[in-house]
């Protein structure tokens, strides 16, 4: 007779509360500890609980703030006990096969639980991860495509470079009917599934929340390279966000030349000159347009740097700054501003998801947007 583990019992009842509304979106479950003494099991039983959840895309998981709701499954009378079961999905008597990750840098604020994510599924379904970093060179990106398909991998999961032209590669992989999944971002034109978040909406979602505290000369700033729409539909959503509120677009509140936070391994590029001539870039804006009291900035390495002017400057009390991105820890290098928090681990698991289902010629979405949350001061 199936006994049902612990964790699934645990698991069964969260996901109850929230279809009931006793848990509601936004809202914090309860931690492991007091998941651990309220069924009297161990923390790692309802950590797995937890993160079942998580694997779902019901919850996010943030260290040291909890786990937050973020959509409601649909009701179920009965779940079968494999589908909690860690090896669902995996053919034991399929010899394991490799599938290529290419991403194009690895930080802080966006990658490690990217990375777990894409890990955790890959060995659930019974694959191995071949990871291989690009850091923002498309011949870099070119050799590991050839690479990975000369290891014989079974599909590609790829966050392409960020430049002003495609990789031609990836379009005939694409044409050759190659199994391809886009991560983050996608590139325009090209009809890879991406699996992203709703960078429209939480690009508008970051200037409605600068608006609403008063500000309404908010400055955008980016890099030079916006092919790839992640940073287009963040664009896209401060430019909707300023017109729904009566603001014509003032091209003198775009910044969208800082290059320094584009991952660069040429030898030939001093990193420090870069990230001087943004610095000295973003140090003249603010001299010149005192009426900005606002930033939106595409990416957390931007806006630490812009935080690094206005302190030199001592107009941190003046200014006013929104992000996307960070990490658990920013407030060690900047203070709490609001930003966007993508839901890394669920977009690694996905994207090994629709990549392998696209391996097996199962129909697949032409994108998976994954929830994002915004934290406040």
């Amino acid at each position: 007779m199936y006994t049902e583990p612990l964790y699934q019992k645990i698991y069964r009842d969260l996901h109850d509360g929230i279809v009931s509304g006793k848990y509601r979106v936004g809202d914090r479950l309860p931690s492991e500890k007091e998941l651990a003494d309220s069924y009297d099991v161990s923390r790692i039983t309802s950590k797995k609980a937890l993160e079942t959840l998580a694997d779902r895309g019901y919850v996010m998981r943030k260290p040291g703030k909890g786990t937050f709701v973020i959509e409601i499954p649909r009701p179920v009378n009965e779940l079968e006990a494999d589908d909690l079961d860690i090896n669902a999905g995996r053919d034991e008597n399929r010899p394991c096969q490799l599938i290529g990750v290419i991403m194009d840098s690895f930080g802080a604020t966006f990658g490690p639980e990217l990375i777990r994510g894409l890990e955790y599924e890959c060995r659930r379904r019974g694959y191995m991860l071949l990871l291989r970093f690009t850091y923002g060179s498309m011949e870099q990106e070119t050799q590991a495509l050839n690479d990975m398909l000369s290891a014989g991998v079974a599909g590609i999961i790829i966050m392409c470079t960020q430049g002003e032209t495609y990789n031609s590669d990836i379009l005939k992989l694409q044409l050759a009917d190659f199994p391809l999944i886009f991560l983050d971002r996608g590139l325009q034109g090209i009809p890879v599934p991406v699996v992203t978040t709703d960078n429209y909406g939480a690009g508008r979602e970051l200037t409605e929340h600068l608006l609403a505290k008063g500000h309404t000369r908010i400055c955008f700033l980016s890099h030079s390279h916006v092919r790839t729409t992640t940073v287009a539909d963040r664009f896209s959503g401060y430019l909707n966000a300023m017109s729904a509120h009566g603001l014509v677009n003032d091209p003198s509140l775009w910044l969208r030349n800082l290059d320094a936070c584009l991952p660069n391994n040429d030898e030939d590029t001093d990193t420090d000159n870069t990230d001087e001539a943004s610095m000295r870039i973003l140090s003249e804006y603010v001299d010149e347009h005192p009426d900005v009291t606002g930033f939106i900035a595409v990416e957390f390495s931007l806006a630490a740097m812009l935080f690094r002017v206005l302190k030199e400057k001592d107009m941190v009390g003046e200014k006013d700054i929104a992000y996307f991105d960070g990490y658990e820890s920013d407030e060690l290098v900047i203070p709490p501003y609001a930003h966007i928090l993508q839901d890394q681990y669920q977009m690694g698991v996905t994207a090994v998801s629709m990549l392998v289902r696209k391996g097996r010629g199962d129909e697949v979405a032409s994108q998976a947007v994954i929830p994002h949350i915004m934290i406040t001061e």
